[in-house]
């Protein structure tokens, strides 16, 4: 197994002076006795501070194409056929989880202001559980994905997946309130449930449809491949016979 105890780069052009900047001893004092705390801080400061050396890159995005998933990352194409691997996500679920972002921050506006007015619409214990749900999902969303707009490194979409995941979370929160609290007549929950079986399938068709990018296989003739290019912005591999 190998321990780097240093990994330093010659910021000189000339390849002598280079050897001897690269030799000399490193004047940085080092603490051993940092705690997790500060480690986990020095952590993350590096990498809100850091710049990437590769300033471009063909594959590279902005944070605001990853919330509608107008950017993918192609990885691998087969030598001789249309075989090929890509980040990429299913747009329906993508699409789903910023709506239901922005219908869970307009639940919690609507409750807040009517409990500003004296009027509770729901109980006490149930609307602690709902801004608990708001901080941790809606928080950890915000500090999975708000740093991303500060950063002056290269980003790609994968970048956001973490973010991704509490966003589908807050999704879920959200309808449950809204089928639990919101919707006080039958009629509206059954017209709910219709709505999510139609937006599940949905998901499915889209996982089926992408399914062959995401996994290399089955290859795909070249039309079905433009079938696929469901956005413009999409960069999907057409090999020229």
């Amino acid at each position: 197994m190998w321990n780097v105890e240093e990994h330093r780069y010659g910021t000189s052009q000339e390849q002598k002076e280079r050897e001897l900047e690269l030799h000399s001893a490193t004047h940085i004092h080092i603490s051993h006795n940092l705690t997790f705390m500060a480690k986990f801080m020095e952590l993350q400061w590096k990498m809100l501070s850091v710049k990437s050396e590769l300033s471009e890159h063909k594959y590279s995005s902005s944070p605001l194409e990853w919330v509608v998933m107008d950017t993918n990352i192609a990885y691998w194409l087969h030598p001789s056929s249309n075989a090929q691997i890509h980040l990429i996500g299913n747009i329906v679920t993508w699409t789903f989880a910023t709506f239901g972002l922005a219908v869970f921050a307009a639940l919690f506006l609507w409750h807040l202001l009517r409990r500003q007015r004296k009027i509770e619409d729901i109980p006490e214990v149930t609307w602690r559980q709902f801004t608990q749900v708001g901080v941790v999902c809606g928080g950890g969303w915000a500090v999975n994905y708000l740093p991303f707009f500060i950063m002056e490194k290269t980003l790609f979409l994968y970048h956001y997946l973490p973010a991704l995941n509490f966003k589908i979370l807050l999704l879920s929160a959200a309808l449950e309130h809204l089928h639990t609290y919101i919707l006080r007549y039958p009629s509206h929950r059954r017209a709910l449930d219709g709505v999510l079986m139609a937006g599940l399938f949905s998901i499915y068709l889209a996982y089926r449809a992408l399914s062959p990018l995401t996994y290399g296989q089955p290859e795909l003739s070249s039309e079905e491949l433009a079938s696929l290019h469901w956005k413009d912005t999409w960069d999907i591999l057409l090999r020229k016979h």
